[in-house]
């Protein structure tokens, strides 16, 4: 009987490599961490979940997150994480070699829409500099949607959409997905993410099961939910001339290269 306590306190040893869950703000960050980043935990014994954005929040440092070679699921991987994690141990063939990379980019007009009403009604003040945050939702309360995008949040959507591309420059082993086939086909989403991860139809079933759910649609399109909308092109029903002039002018052409159109 002790031999078998003795046994199951055992940390079990996990072979799966470790793999990063890289996002921006607002694209798709809370399903990854809240289902997938948990749903692959779940289906590797000894797998260990972490969001890495929200530690920082919570105090810890960069330094206090080293990620090993196996065995670590990372979600809230923002674009100042990009470069700033830690390996512990570095991996002999260069930087996130040994590691799986999953990155979901989202169209960064509507990451600006999206961050406008976040800001303004719904995410939490707890940031990591909260005095911040909490001037620029009083700036945004003075402003609709059209001028708080040009004023504010497009400059956070537009650089945070040219880290990605930065990223994928020097890590082309990095899968990328994006979320608008997330949202609009599930099935073809976790197509590519099962080949990319090389998993057993056992293994994927696993990760999966349920995922397709936590992507519906909200009944009601409500700016005090953070889950506010779903369904990808808001920035549509919202752009005026000037704002459409400000990104084409700033990234029309990773706009393009990304194949997200007028």
């Amino acid at each position: 009987m002790l031999s078998s306590l003795l046994s199951r306190k055992k940390k079990i040893a996990c072979t799966h490599p470790t793999t990063l869950l890289l996002s921006v703000h607002k694209g798709a960050s809370s399903f990854l961490s809240n289902d997938f980043g948990p749903g692959i935990a779940r289906a590797f014994a000894g797998m260990k979940h972490i969001e890495m954005g929200q530690e920082i929040v919570n105090g810890k440092k960069i330094e206090d997150l080293p990620l090993p070679p196996t065995g670590v699921v990372a979600s809230r991987v923002y674009p100042y994480l990009y470069e700033t994690a830690v390996e512990n141990p570095v991996p002999a063939g260069g930087r996130f070699a040994d590691k799986k990379l999953i990155m979901l980019r989202r169209d960064p007009r509507d990451v600006a829409v999206s961050l406008y009403y976040s800001i303004r009604f719904s995410h939490t003040s707890k940031t990591r500099d909260p005095e911040a945050f909490l001037d620029k939702r009083a700036a945004l309360e003075n402003l609709d949607v059209v001028e708080g995008v040009m004023q504010h949040t497009s400059k956070t959507a537009i650089n945070q959409f040219l880290a990605t591309f930065r990223f994928l420059e020097k890590y082309p082993h990095t899968c990328l997905t994006t979320y608008e086939a997330l949202t609009t086909d599930f099935s073809a989403w976790r197509g590519l993410i099962e080949k990319h991860m090389g998993w057993s139809a056992a293994e994927s079933q696993k990760v999966f099961a349920g995922l397709d759910r936590s992507i519906e649609p909200p009944a009601k399109v409500d700016p005090h939910k953070h889950k506010r909308r779903v369904t990808p092109g808001n920035w549509r029903e919202v752009f005026d001339d000037r704002v459409c002039e400000l990104f084409e002018r700033r990234i029309g052409r990773e706009l393009k290269q990304a194949g997200y159109t007028w």
